[in-house]
């Protein structure tokens, strides 16, 4: 792979895009108060993203009077909630994987579920008055392979067995140039009922619902120990929260969390924004708000946004090692160049667009790469992670899922399925790292001959296929 020359954005330097913007919107306020004395909740919170947000926004929607404290080490949306890409689908892609691990009713039942997170975020910003730039247009996965079939005729095939194939629908070449006529698309799989958001300003907009409803947020504080002595205590550098229940949404910190960590690995994913180029969007006919993917898999996923830009991302970054959060997540230039030489080949028709900006960050990923949703100190502690990057939908249905398990009482929400299954442990460090790095590099790689028309190289397919023959599940 030739990596592109031109000087490129630094990521690193500043927030993402997408949280300036709304940062900009809010008139850059100051960050909440850190915790500065010992307090007492019902429910504390870890984790000021999607998924706590949503558990603090349900668990008010339960019982109005719950005492509710959440607590971030940096500000709400600060993390991969603020920096994603903003796509909000369903599992209609994993049903074959949900019916295989729980069998075709209920498997259905969670597929229906989780596509409630679509018109659920939707009608959510219009009753709260966020403006978070809420476009159902669809989500289009491109084939952009020369010579390789698509690979999605397994999941057609199962949901039209089962009568629900208007969800996944595949579409010609020339179906997809209607979408968006770049010269590397080949055939499609549409997904009708997906949509997009600016995705800090959903987090944002969560934020300020949460603090009008009484909500306590401490932001700049990080919890460094969780006890249990009687009632549960969430020690940090200033104070002691005192909870009944706790509700772990850390995301890929779970991966240095003790009890979390053996099932979550943190994996780095990047993005690039480009200039406003609404004249380019209009001659290639993108002017739907539809969202887009790849299917390599280190996808390159891609959207629009309102005033004329392209977001662009990609999954090409490294693991990380043992929990620690460092510049492999956030600093990666190389990861940069490799979203960008993408970006070009699949969109060469805009080779002379610039680019504005560009972020990392972390994403978690489990061994099936799917969710957990579970409890766990004798139903007091309860966490969500594994969203594998596909969590700016999936985490309404998680802070759902927690608001029910906090609270008590028998919610048929609680007894979906996925509750309470735990996902396979992952190797012990150094394997993890080793082995993540190794199957990371095959498989982008890998990726990269099959872009060029090539077929891989044996030791890349055999490399690749590791982790299946592990137990592991990899791809869409």
């Amino acid at each position: 792979m030739t990596l592109p020359k031109r000087d490129l954005p630094v990521p690193g330097r500043q927030r993402s895009w997408w949280l300036r913007e709304a940062l900009a919107a809010e008139g850059d306020p100051s960050p909440a108060p850190a915790l500065a004395s010992d307090t007492d909740a019902d429910v504390a919170i870890v984790g000021g993203g999607y998924t706590g947000m949503w558990a603090a926004y349900f668990i008010g929607e339960r019982n109005p009077d719950a005492r509710i404290v959440l607590v971030d080490q940096d500000i709400c949306g600060g993390g991969p909630s603020g920096r994603n890409g903003g796509f909000v689908h369903g599992w209609w892609e994993s049903l074959a994987y949900l019916t295989e691990r729980f069998e075709a009713d209920a498997a259905l039942q969670l597929a229906r579920e989780a596509d409630e997170v679509v018109d659920g975020i939707g009608q959510w910003c219009t009753q709260h008055g966020v403006d978070a730039h809420f476009v159902k247009a669809g989500y289009l996965r491109v084939n952009a392979f020369p010579n390789e079939p698509p690979d999605w005729g397994e999941a057609v095939e199962h949901l039209n067995a089962i009568r629900v194939g208007d969800q996944l629908q595949p579409i010609d070449p020339a179906a997809v140039r209607r979408v968006c006529a770049s010269p590397a698309f080949r055939e499609g799989l549409l997904m009708p009922s997906a949509a997009s958001v600016q995705p800090a300003l959903l987090a944002r907009g969560l934020r300020r619902v949460l603090l009008e409803r009484g909500v306590r947020i401490f932001e700049g504080t990080r919890v460094e120990k969780l006890e249990t002595d009687g009632r549960l205590v969430l020690r940090t550098g200033h104070g002691v929260i005192a909870a009944d229940q706790a509700i772990l949404a850390i995301n890929a910190w779970g991966s240095g969390w003790p009890g979390l960590r053996s099932r979550v690995l943190a994996w780095g994913s990047y993005m690039v924004v480009t200039e406003p180029i609404p004249d380019q969007l209009a001659e290639l006919g993108w002017t739907g708000g539809e969202i887009l993917s790849d299917s390599r898999f280190t996808i390159s996923y891609f959207r629009t946004t309102r005033d004329g830009r392209i977001a662009f991302g990609g999954g090409v970054g490294a693991a990380g090692y043992g929990g620690r959060m460092g510049a492999t997540f956030t600093d990666d230039r190389h990861a940069v160049a490799r979203v960008v030489t993408n970006f070009r080949h699949l969109l060469p028709t805009l080779a002379d667009a610039r680019f504005e900006d560009a972020w990392g960050g972390p994403i978690d990923v489990t061994g099936h790469r799917f969710p957990e949703i579970a409890s766990s100190h004798g139903g007091r502690v309860h966490f969500a992670q594994g969203f594998a990057g596909n969590g700016a939908g999936p985490s309404r249905l998680a802070g759902r899922i927690l608001a029910a398990l906090a609270t008590g009482g028998d919610d048929p929400i609680a007894r979906l399925p996925i509750v309470g299954r735990r996902q396979p442990l992952l190797p012990p460090e150094p394997i993890r790292y080793v082995g993540a790095r190794m199957v990371r590099e095959a498989l982008i790689r890998r990726d990269d001959a099959l872009d060029a028309g090539r077929r891989p190289a044996w030791y890349l397919r055999l490399v690749t296929e590791l982790p299946k023959l592990l137990g592991y599940r990899i791809g869409h």
